[in-house]
């Protein structure tokens, strides 16, 4: 008579997970692991089981992949800086660190790799556990195919969000050679001349590369001085043109904000109410900026010949709220 199989094992943080070990551990035999894998249970990575036949979510399956990768693993790279909760399509594929004494493995769309720097865990969810986002954009910049726009990009949300200083992110992008973050680098510099998101970090490129151009200030608060009303925070503000400049992208105008409301109608009113006390309102898409920079140059060469507004539109800059 064959022997009773124990309970399978609910561990803290696997999502209903467990590795064989686990599970021999708990008293359960090879065969009869091997008969359940066969009946009723499913190997969602390499001797990791889930007790069901069911579909696995994202959540499950990066648990599994933790689980397959060792107790020393620390997850890294986009699908880490995708749990810090930035937005990371394409991933390919998911890395894991490990100190030197462990062991490098490949499995499908899974790599543990050997590093000889320490690999601290920067933050938990259950079983898996994240490098900090500075070192996570340094990795992907180094083992994954990333296009620049990307790592500009990401780097540059890393520091809007508050997820790191850019000193933190300075250090650890000097841990690699300097041609592998070139791309991550350019975000930072934007971010610090200003810049919070890429298509502000093309918008400054863009006018930088014209020196006979009146100063561009980014992201400075406006307030309308006979009233006191706070008009915004524009992308770009040219004092000297009464210049207001909106990089209006889909990604970030559209669909319903956090209180309910209509992204597009806030972005319509609020370059409405600058309008409405002098000044003048110049928006452009980040499609322009990166592929037609000349035909956005030209509207600003147009309102240049105009000179000043008159009369002065009388706001005044503030810090950004």
């Amino acid at each position: 008579m064959p022997s009773p199989e124990p309970p399978f094992p609910s561990l803290p943080g696997q999502r209903g997970l467990a590795t064989h070990a686990q599970l021999q551990e708990a008293g359960w035999s090879t065969a009869q692991i091997r008969h359940r894998r066969s009946t009723t249970w499913q190997t969602a990575y390499p001797r990791v089981v889930a007790p069901h036949r069911g579909p696995l979510d994202e959540d499950t399956l990066l648990a599994a992949a933790a689980l397959w990768a060792g107790e020393r693993a620390v997850l890294t790279g986009r699908m880490a800086l995708r749990q810090w909760g930035l937005r990371v399509p394409g991933i390919e594929r998911a890395f894991f660190l490990v100190p030197e004494s462990a062991r490098a493995r490949r499995h499908g769309d899974l790599e543990v790799v050997r590093t000889s720097r320490p690999v601290p865990a920067a933050k938990r969810l259950g079983v898996v556990a994240l490098t900090s986002p500075c070192r996570s954009v340094a990795e992907a910049a180094a083992r994954e195919r990333v296009s620049g726009e990307d790592l500009e990009r990401l780097s540059i949300a890393v520091l809007q969000r508050g997820l790191a200083t850019p000193h933190e992110l300075d250090l650890e992008l000097w841990h690699r050679p300097q041609a592998e973050v070139a791309a991550a680098r350019r975000g930072l510099d934007a971010f610090r001349d200003g810049a919070w998101s890429r298509p502000e970090a093309a918008l400054r490129q863009v006018w930088d590369s014209r020196p006979d151009l009146p100063a561009l200030q980014t992201n400075v608060g406006l307030v309308h001085v006979p009233t006191g009303h706070f008009l915004g925070c524009p992308d770009g503000f040219v004092e000297a043109l009464g210049l207001v400049l909106q990089v209006h992208s889909r990604q970030f105008h559209q669909g319903i904000d956090d209180r309910g409301g209509d992204r597009w109608a806030t972005t319509v009113e609020k370059d409405g109410a600058m309008v409405g006390v002098g000044l003048r309102v110049l928006g452009v898409t980040p499609w322009t900026l990166y592929r037609r920079p000349g035909s956005f140059m030209g509207r600003v060469e147009d309102l240049v010949r105009l000179g000043p507004p008159a009369p002065k539109p009388e706001v005044r800059v503030v810090p950004p709220r």
